[in-house]
């Protein structure tokens, strides 16, 4: 079977453009990608500083779950060897970057040109964009399944009314540096699609019962990658089978529980 993960050679990295994020933790460039299709696209290359070693392993873990539960993403995504000399300080860095095709479109927050604090103008304008989008109640329940805590405006791509793509999972789940400890199946997690929303509309959410039947389809979903997961999960925790296995529980666990752990959440009866 075909991984949905390409693994890249490091002779693949055709130009780079720019650097797009720069710190102590993580850096990203925008460059040009050769995929094994043959085809150059633009791609984010996103390089991990060794104190995140889960970082390419949760990017990789968010986008086959989010691809399984068919949700929008880039086209794109992969594995590759960070060229020698792409960084001065290198070796900080993770060996391995994590690539993903660029998707169209730009973040809310440049649309907006959100402020800190936002305005109810600016808020406005964001919730105008989710209202028409028809893979918002998925997105939520995705994000509350997996313990996405990050899903902040700068992690989603709007190309115009309805298109919206996902990016950015290296916070999933929980954290980026997640222990074994830290992966509590039963608990509630951060949502901050739905903190978003309650602020806009008076604190109700409508859409409370929509997004419980949406975690309905986690556990195909996870059954359907859980082969392409368990692969990527060898790669990265071999040395670590405390982690390896909460990981696994978790997921597994919270997807067969998604129904009944939101509709609890939200005070509907469980039906």
């Amino acid at each position: 079977m075909e991984r949905i993960i390409e693994v890249l050679h490091e002779s693949r990295l055709a130009n780079v453009f720019e650097i797009v994020g720069e710190g102590c933790t993580a850096s990203t460039l925008l460059v040009s990608v050769v995929w094994g299709d043959g085809k150059p696209r633009r791609t984010y290359f996103k390089m991990f500083h060794k104190s995140l070693p889960l970082g390419v392993l949760n990017e990789i873990t968010g986008y086959l779950l989010a691809k399984s539960c068919e949700l929008p993403l880039p086209t794109h995504a992969g594995v590759i060897r960070v060229p020698k000399g792409l960084l001065e300080n290198q070796d900080d860095f993770l060996p391995h970057a994590f690539v993903v095709s660029e998707a169209p479109g730009r973040t809310p927050t440049t649309i907006c040109q959100i402020t800190d604090p936002i305005t109810n103008q600016q808020l406005d304008a964001v919730i105008g964009m989710l209202r028409g989008w028809s893979k918002l109640n998925d997105t939520i329940a995705f994000d509350d399944w997996t313990a996405n805590t990050d899903r902040n405006l700068q992690n989603i791509v709007v190309d115009g009314p309805g298109k919206i793509y996902l990016i950015d999972h290296s916070n999933l789940p929980v954290k980026p540096n997640w222990s074994a400890s830290d992966l509590q199946p039963y608990e509630k997690y951060r949502n901050i699609l739905i903190d978003i929303l309650q602020i806009a509309q008076g604190g109700t959410l409508p859409q409370k019962r929509a997004i419980a039947v949406a975690a309905t389809q986690h556990s195909d979903a996870y059954n359907d990658i859980i082969h392409e997961l368990g692969y990527w999960w060898e790669q990265f925790l071999s040395s670590d089978p405390s982690r390896h296995k909460a990981i696994e529980d978790f997921l597994r666990i919270r997807a067969a529980e998604g129904h009944s752990r939101l509709s609890s959440n939200f005070y509907l009866m469980a039906v």
